[in-house]
């Protein structure tokens, strides 16, 4: 089996006080994440990893069969890819103590740059249950979350 190189980003625009946007799926796009308990452990993951790493978690949007998650680096020390390598390693545990699934192998990202990308971003996550169809507005969505912030501000005025 021939693996390709995943292609990063420069190392630089993850660390510091930077924002980065992840999308992760479940290996096969398997369902998992329906109801507010099927994420309790995940969010717990989240805040562990983005805590570790200098991070605060704008919003999360954890959909049936993937994940949508902005890190924000709060000082020159932290590291957004680090803390979402993190994540993926703590809910992978806990996938695998529970039989289940997991986590495609890689995930997506995005260098969230100036204010304009970073409004984009979170709009994007936060209406992405609205455009699935699942919701009529995205704070109706259980699933739907913020770490460290405040979600109104995030979605209507960060």
């Amino acid at each position: 089996m021939v693996r390709t190189r995943v292609r990063r980003l420069p190392r630089h625009l993850y660390t510091g006080e930077r924002s980065v946007a992840f999308t992760a799926c479940t290996k096969d796009r398997e369902v998992l994440f329906l109801q507010p308990n099927d994420i309790d452990a995940h969010v717990d993951n989240l805040r562990r990893a983005a805590d570790a790493c200098g991070c605060v978690v704008p919003i999360y949007c954890f959909m049936p069969d993937h994940l949508h998650v902005m890190f924000k680096g709060l000082d020159a020390t932290s590291d957004t890819l680090a803390a979402m390598i993190k994540f993926k390693l703590l809910s992978g545990l806990w996938f695998r103590r529970k039989g289940l699934p997991g986590w495609q192998a890689d995930f997506w990202d995005h260098a969230i740059r100036g204010r304009v990308d970073w409004r984009a971003h979170a709009t994007y996550i936060a209406h992405n249950p609205v455009r699935a169809g699942l919701v009529e507005n995205p704070f109706e969505y259980p699933l739907l979350g913020s770490i460290g912030c405040d979600l109104s501000d995030v979605i209507l005025g960060w």
